[in-house]
């Protein structure tokens, strides 16, 4: 059912337009999505923030994980799922390696890569020309994307045109190359990739 506007209603207006056209004159389904929404205001926030249109809670047992050896320490590990054989089989693994020395960890490398797809009709040596002179236009762009990411020794490590058209006709990429340090870096990485393709 379409509904223009949805995300500026309130959590009680969703909740009605959600009861109104899928849950018709169903009080036990009321009661139950508002069961779960929390009576504390501030701590309901912090969960509505996590998402979008939020009308609820989805509520899983929150379960541990002991035994885990890694690089030396020991943890326990929260695990939250519907599933009891996975934390068993955790659990499990977890007890066979701690006796075996535990788990080691080694970070082969922090960088990442990423591309921008595209096409281009004109001649080869020209885009080339074009990239090389507007190389710095392309990283000077991402400057406030990667202001948090240069402070903490990471950031855009290269950017270079790939000719790809022995497979496609006119296909190219924009290939690069990050550093993200200790951190994932998806959200980042995503962010330049954007931000090139403009």
């Amino acid at each position: 059912m379409k509904k223009s506007g949805f995300s500026k209603l309130n959590k009680n207006e969703k909740i009605e337009w959600v009861l109104n056209n899928y849950f018709l004159d169903d009080k036990k389904s009321e009661e139950i999505l508002r069961k779960y929404i929390l009576d504390d205001f501030e701590l309901q926030k912090i969960h509505d923030d996590f998402s979008e249109n939020t009308i609820s809670n989805f509520l899983l047992p929150l379960g541990i994980s002991p035994n885990f050896k890694i690089d030396g320490r020991d943890y326990t590990i929260p695990m939250s799922t519907e599933d009891s054989s996975v934390v068993a089989a955790a659990s499990k693994a977890a007890k066979y390696w701690y006796k075996r020395g535990g788990f080691k960890t080694k970070v082969i490398s922090t960088k990442k890569t990423g591309q921008v797809h595209f096409k281009f009709d004109g001649k080869t040596e020209n885009l080339i020309k074009f990239f090389k002179k507007n190389k710095k236009k392309f990283i000077d762009d991402c400057e406030k994307i990667t202001v948090n990411m240069n402070k903490r020794g990471g950031g855009i490590s290269s950017l270079t045109i790939i000719d790809k058209t022995d497979l496609i006709k006119d296909y190219y990429q924009l290939h690069a190359e990050f550093e993200t340090v200790d951190s994932m870096g998806a959200n980042f990485i995503n962010s330049c990739l954007e931000q090139f393709a403009k």
